[in-house]
């Protein structure tokens, strides 16, 4: 495997230490070419060195690890974002299906990490789901879904229900395609269902409700605007009625 090159940019020098030290001895084709303490040193080295690869911490003084993505028209490097607890900023970074740290940092994820963006970097994957990051600062408009190769990206407004099957989940959207995820129906209810317009109305289905065509009460079943009919399981029935009719 070929050596990358990689920055770390965090403002605390323990953790730049641990980090250089756990990548130094557990990812051994990554390259530690120089280190950062805040984003605007950051943005500097990284127009210096063309790093392949970032370690970019997000809690940092004066401005956070968002900031370096605005300070770039076109990022061709892979970043791997770095987190103590910012809650919204791991949900953002699931929905443009980028790879973040927790800290402590666990050598394993710290290597599945740097494994999936190596094989980006040798693929030349792209990099539009940083932009998916930064226009999403706000509000979550889009997702980044895993497709063949590559990731598509899907206006939330645009998917119409998604379906559990098994390990995998199945996205419908307006226009009738299909997307299959390799993520269970959980993941996309804690992404999607507490600050947006999704449901879920049963143990196998999330809908997004401004897609419902009709409801029956007496069969406890939804139709959607493409037409697919969805139940509504009891366990979810009451608080699905709730909502659209008091």
């Amino acid at each position: 495997m070929n050596t990358l090159n990689a920055i770390i940019i965090d403002d605390e020098v323990n953790a730049r230490e641990n980090l250089r030290y756990l990548i130094t001895e557990f990812c051994k084709n990554i390259s530690i070419i120089s280190e950062a303490k805040n984003v605007d040193e950051g943005v500097l080295l990284i127009k210096e060195h063309q790093p392949q690869l970032v370690f970019l911490d997000i809690e940092m003084p004066q401005k956070n690890g968002f900031h370096l993505l605005e300070a770039f028209d076109e990022i061709d490097f892979q970043i791997i974002f770095v987190t103590a607890y910012d809650q919204y900023a791991i949900k953002a970074f699931q929905v443009a299906a980028l790879d973040y740290l927790l800290k402590p940092i666990d050598i394993e994820r710290l290597q599945n990490a740097v494994e999936k963006a190596s094989n980006l970097i040798a693929t030349g994957g792209v990099n539009n789901r940083f932009n998916l990051l930064k226009n999403n600062r706000q509000k979550v408009k889009k997702i980044a879904i895993p497709y063949k190769s590559d990731y598509v990206i899907l206006d939330l407004k645009n998917i119409f229900c998604i379906e559990a099957d098994r390990m995998y989940a199945i996205l419908y959207t307006e226009k009738g395609k299909k997307y299959v995820a390799a993520k269970k129906l959980s993941y996309y209810e804690n992404l999607l269902c507490e600050e947006n317009e999704f449901l879920r109305i049963h143990r196998s289905w999330i809908i997004n409700s401004n897609a419902i065509k009709m409801y029956s009460k007496k069969e406890k079943c939804i139709q959607l605007k493409n037409d697919i009919k969805i139940p509504v399981s009891k366990s979810y029935k009451e608080e699905f009625e709730a909502i659209f009719f008091t």
